[in-house]
């Protein structure tokens, strides 16, 4: 009986009930156990599926790895992060898709201590502000975390060499000695069009006597032939040419050779996690405008025509908000935060006013 009066809709006023303490507390304490067991639930589910949870929010990041030429890899620093990093995944993504489950089991105690008008608001406004808070982490998973590690993992990753400013009678050369070798082909490729070759033993199993041998090579050559590798003494790489770029054989395949010291990225699996978590928040919070504008017109703290003409100091604050959540200072990244906001925010004054516009006919009525 107590749980039908707190979620009647239609029950009058909240000073017409009186519920002793045991019965809230009883009632607390049933609506408390279904949102945990709803949580253990959501989260049990995303533990099976969390290597797919985990993909997918790392996707941006393996997207961008991949365009600039770097392994798609992630790594953890302890035996136990890679495991702990799926449970807590998992629970934080469990207790977000579960939050409406919850969040009516919580509207559902506290109900009673509305007015029939505050329930009516509230009804009306926490199903818009769950989806928009899901809309705003989507765009930043699909759209805008992209752009942002496109910034963030190539801002100032190719320096400038300066270590020739240190005198050599204080550190020594500082050109690395090339590795010593049998036999030196620096004059490849002038006198060959492919690889070189050397003879096998004569009491080799093989049966080619000749066997293809990469090219040992003080530095790059001139004009490699496409598709030949050769080893670079200096540098102690293995190297090959595919258009106008050169590529070393690294760990993650074939990557872009740069001259010059770079910053390579080495980023741990719990930092990205977190940070895409973050940035999914603020972006769903960011994505609030429009309930909040409607919110405070429909009970009257701010009327639509003062919001209206604020207008223009709340975009100033909207493009500071953005530039602070976007850790960039590229415009264009910014502009994908700035601009939603603004267009949610007019959304919002619209709604607002049909909202006042509605208010003298339900008062007549």
């Amino acid at each position: 009986m107590a749980i039908w009066r707190r979620t009647n809709p239609n029950y009058p006023n909240p000073d017409d009930v009186r519920m002793t303490l045991g019965e809230h507390l009883e009632e607390l304490r049933t609506r408390l156990i279904r949102a945990i067991i709803a949580l253990v639930v959501g989260a049990v589910v995303c533990f099976i599926y969390s290597d797919e949870l985990l993909g997918f929010l790392c996707a941006p990041i393996f997207a961008i790895l991949r365009k600039e030429g770097y392994p798609a890899e992630l790594g953890f620093f302890s035996p136990a992060e890679a495991f702990m990093i799926s449970l807590k995944v998992a629970i934080i993504v469990g207790f977000i898709i579960t939050a409406p489950f919850s969040l009516t089991q919580i509207w559902g105690f506290i109900a009673a201590g509305l007015y029939p008008q505050e329930r009516k608001w509230v009804r009306r406004f926490a199903p818009a502000s769950i989806a928009l808070f899901f809309t705003g982490a989507g765009f930043l998973l699909v759209i805008a975390a992209p752009l942002l590690y496109g910034f963030l993992l190539t801002y100032q990753n190719k320096l400038p060499d300066r270590t020739g400013l240190y005198p050599a009678f204080l550190i020594g050369t500082t050109q690395r000695k090339p590795v010593e070798v049998d036999r030196a082909d620096d004059g490849w490729p002038a006198t060959a069009a492919s690889q070189p070759t050397a003879t096998l033993p004569e009491d080799s199993e093989s049966p080619s006597p000749l066997l293809t041998r990469i090219p040992a090579l003080t530095t790059d050559p001139a004009d490699p032939p496409e598709g030949v590798f050769w080893l670079n003494r200096t540098e102690r790489q293995i190297r090959v040419r595919y258009g106008s770029q050169v590529y070393y054989l690294g760990s993650g395949g074939l990557t872009p050779v740069t001259q010059g010291p770079r910053l390579k990225p080495d980023i741990r699996i719990s930092d990205n996690i977190l940070f895409v978590l973050q940035l999914s928040a603020a972006f769903g919070i960011a994505f609030q405008v429009p309930v909040v504008v409607a919110f405070l017109a429909a009970v009257g703290i701010a009327p639509v025509e003062q919001m209206a003409r604020l207008r223009r100091y709340v975009w100033f604050g909207m493009s500071i908000a953005s530039a602070i959540i976007t850790p960039t200072t590229d415009v264009v990244s910014m502009l994908f935060l700035l601009v939603p906001m603004v267009l949610l925010y007019e959304v919002g004054l619209w709604v607002g006013r049909i909202i006042e516009k509605g208010r003298p006919a339900a008062a007549s009525g």
